[in-house]
């Protein structure tokens, strides 16, 4: 995967982005992104990665458009997990996540909502997931999965993100 020349977007797709974080987060945070400067190169066919004032911010996967894991602006208006050091290297390969790791939930969600899952030793945001639960069934249960990994440190868009910064 090849990162490609990149952009400016014109209003229209600014607010068309916007719209989908906002259909993504199920929040309005995204809207103070209006008076940035974003640009976009595409990743692939359904991959593009926006840069927000010369920074990697967001990454449209298909019809999904998350904050990079760079974006802390943003991942703190998003419902958060953390998780105890053994799910750590489980988690930055791709697996899902398992409710046995779950140290602290904050923030409610709903069931197919994007959350941040951080570490807990430093508090860093190494992954989005998509929960498979809502946030008052997951504090209930004690094994088994309860989100599917999305992006995570270590994954080819980071990787990409990470050597453009």
């Amino acid at each position: 995967m090849s990162v490609r020349h990149r952009h400016n977007l014109r209003g229209k797709e600014v607010q068309e982005i916007l719209g989908q974080l906002r259909d993504t987060l199920h929040d309005s945070s995204g809207d103070r992104l209006k008076e940035s400067k974003i640009e976009v190169c595409s990743l692939g066919p359904e991959e593009h990665l926006y840069f927000i004032d010369g920074m990697p911010g967001l990454l449209k996967i298909g019809e999904r458009v998350l904050p990079t894991l760079l974006n802390n602006a943003l991942l703190k208006s998003v419902p958060t997990i953390t998780v105890d050091a053994g799910a750590v290297s489980h988690i930055c390969n791709g697996s899902a996540l398992m409710a046995p790791g779950i140290v602290r939930i904050e923030g409610t969600f709903s069931l197919n909502a994007i959350v941040a899952v951080k570490e807990i030793t430093y508090g860093k945001t190494i992954a989005l997931v998509k929960s498979i639960m809502d946030s008052e069934e997951l504090a209930s249960v004690s094994k088994g999965k309860v989100a599917l990994t999305v992006h995570y440190v270590g994954d080819k868009y980071w990787r990409i993100y990470r050597n453009l910064t």
